[in-house]
């Protein structure tokens, strides 16, 4: 008798506790697509448990959510949760640095953000592997990106490299200060300024570098297939692994950070043309992830 009545508490404590579990993380949408679906897939495999998904244009949420986490996708997913009421610690995701610093000093102290945009330590690890006799590195910054300055520096001066800074004024600068740059670096690494890298500068940049010998590490994925050398990213399955990573660890609240977890993707082709050894991409994202882990 004693042995039933300690089974059927168990049974009680185990539907008592299952309802939590599955609402311990609502993952908040846009909309639906097949990036939103590969990363919710792979949230709940790396978390075990079940996430709620809902999207910005259906859906309302409770004063009071019991989400113990509540995850963002993009820039409307996060202007979303930001008109709701609920305090409960919320992680943004798939928004840039370039978006978000303007915003930090106002952001709610339950609000933490995980940075779409590579790591700066990481495109420079990328670029001395693929240059490994680099020594200079020349990055381009507008007025509205120069507070990016001491993040570059930082990342530059742990492994040893010579950072050089060009600030462009505006479209008639660019050209100026780009070759300017290109003439004290020995690579140039694609920031995070729309002012700077889009589609209208883009073929500037690409081609005066590529004429002077000089290749383009970013500074994003979307670059590549443009002439981009290289870059590191976070696929969905990395990004979900990543914020995965942060749950676990109780996601401290005011708290900025990059993926955890990354690939690397290259343009075969343009290496070729410059006579640039190329490794597989795996092979580069394995080697960049055994020197992190290295002291």
């Amino acid at each position: 008798m004693k042995a039933l009545r300690l089974l059927l508490a168990c049974l009680i404590l185990v539907l008592t506790i299952q309802p939590a579990r599955a609402a311990q993380a609502l993952v908040v949408l846009p909309t639906q697509s097949s990036l939103t679906t590969a990363f919710v897939s792979e949230l709940q495999a790396a978390l075990g448990t079940p996430v709620e998904v809902i999207t910005t244009a259906t859906a309302t949420l409770p004063p009071e959510a019991r989400y113990q986490y509540i995850i963002t996708m993009g820039q409307d997913a996060l202007d979303w949760r930001l008109r709701q009421r609920a305090q409960s610690r919320t992680l943004a995701t798939y928004i840039t640095s370039e978006y978000w610093h303007p915003r930090s000093q106002t952001a709610p102290p339950w609000l933490s953000a995980l940075y779409a945009d590579p790591e700066p330590a990481r495109q420079l690890q990328l670029s001395r592997l693929l240059a490994p006799r680099l020594d200079r590195a020349g990055i381009l910054l507008s007025r509205d990106s120069r507070w990016q300055r001491a993040r570059w520096q930082a990342a530059a001066d742990q492994q040893g490299i010579t950072l050089t800074i060009a600030e462009v004024d505006g479209p008639d600068d660019l050209s100026r200060q780009l070759l300017g740059l290109l003439g004290r670096s020995d690579i140039l690494l694609g920031t995070d300024d729309s002012s700077i890298y889009n589609a209208d500068n883009l073929k500037t940049i690409l081609l005066t570098s590529y004429s002077r010998n000089k290749v383009l590490i970013g500074p994003s994925a979307p670059f590549i297939d443009a002439g981009s050398l290289s870059t590191t990213y976070s696929s969905p399955q990395d990004m979900a692994r990543s914020v995965a990573y942060l749950l676990e660890q109780g996601l401290p609240p005011q708290t900025t950070s990059y993926p955890r977890y990354f690939s690397v993707l290259s343009n075969a082709q343009v290496a070729r043309s410059l006579g640039i050894p190329l490794p597989d991409d795996a092979t580069l994202a394995r080697r960049l992830a055994e020197l992190e882990q290295e002291p």
